[in-house]
């Protein structure tokens, strides 16, 4: 009789890791389907609706600009544009620390760049006022360049050496005034999500200004959105915000010992595996 018992429930429990192995064979096979098949149908779709929402938030942004020349307003059209973009994405966007930053305090806001969709999911969620340094060639895109122009962030020529000298004394008088920026470091996307050698502009302005420094980690944006390519998928994106940096403890003969603290913080929160489709 026990012996009877124990083969009826080995066969249902044979039954059942059948069928939770169909099921997740099933599931994998329709996750598939979705987004190597339906969701590259929906691409043609979002980018008419980002070009056409684009337009709207730039116009919506240079008229508000003209009554509040400081762009403090406009700042949150951008901030809804960013939200609005990512959301019709389908991706999920997560801020963890977000306790760690003080609303009534300016930082220069350091971190690593991996995707297009870093811009906006750090305008999205960072609850300051924020300005960029924009590289100067979409200073040349139609209405877009002349929008950020107007908002107030500053265009920086990486390729003269004088030009971003400038640019960086433009940065610094404006985190004075109390508006914090927002520096790439790395100057540029990774394509794998390592960290790639970071620039010195982001110290040099955190030494001439002293104002604190604040690391922030982007993950899972390389999923949703990898560098050189226009093959959107939807995923989730996580901003997680280090501990402060006060750079007075520093001067110029240690910046580097400074850039190596602000890059060590950014690289404690990488997560390389975050958002990866499976």
């Amino acid at each position: 009789m026990k012996h009877s018992m124990q083969k009826v429930y080995y066969a249902r429990l044979n039954r059942m890791q059948i069928c939770s192995a169909y099921k997740d064979i099933r599931n994998q096979t329709l996750k598939k389907f979705f987004y190597r098949v339906l969701y590259p149908l929906t691409r043609p779709f979002y980018l008419i609706s980002l070009i056409l929402n684009t337009i709207m938030a730039c116009l919506v942004a240079i008229i508000i600009s003209q009554l509040e020349r400081k762009g403090n307003l406009a700042h949150y059209v951008g901030k809804f544009w960013s939200l609005l973009n990512i959301f019709l994405s389908g991706t999920r966007l997560t801020i963890k620390g977000k306790e760690k930053i003080n609303k009534n305090l300016t930082y220069i806001v350091m971190s690593n760049h991996q995707s297009l969709f870093d811009v906006w999911a750090l305008i999205g969620k960072i609850p300051l006022q924020l300005r960029w340094l924009v590289k100067s060639e979409i200073r040349k895109m139609p209405i877009f360049g002349y929008t950020l122009e107007r908002i107030g962030h500053v265009y920086i020529d990486r390729k003269n050496r004088k030009g971003v000298s400038i640019s960086l004394e433009a940065a610094s008088r404006k985190i004075k005034k109390g508006t914090s920026v927002i520096i790439f470091p790395e100057g540029t996307r990774s394509e794998d999500g390592h960290l790639l050698k970071f620039r010195m502009g982001g110290a040099t302005i955190a030494l001439k200004s002293g104002i604190p420094i604040l690391p922030v980690t982007v993950n899972g944006s390389r999923f949703v959105l990898p560098k050189n390519t226009l093959a959107l998928m939807p995923g989730k994106i996580e901003i997680v915000v280090g501990d402060v940096i006060d750079p007075s403890g520093y001067d110029e003969n240690h910046k580097y010992e400074l850039m190596e603290k602000i890059r060590s913080a950014i690289e404690k929160n990488l997560d390389l595996e975050y958002g990866k489709l499976t």
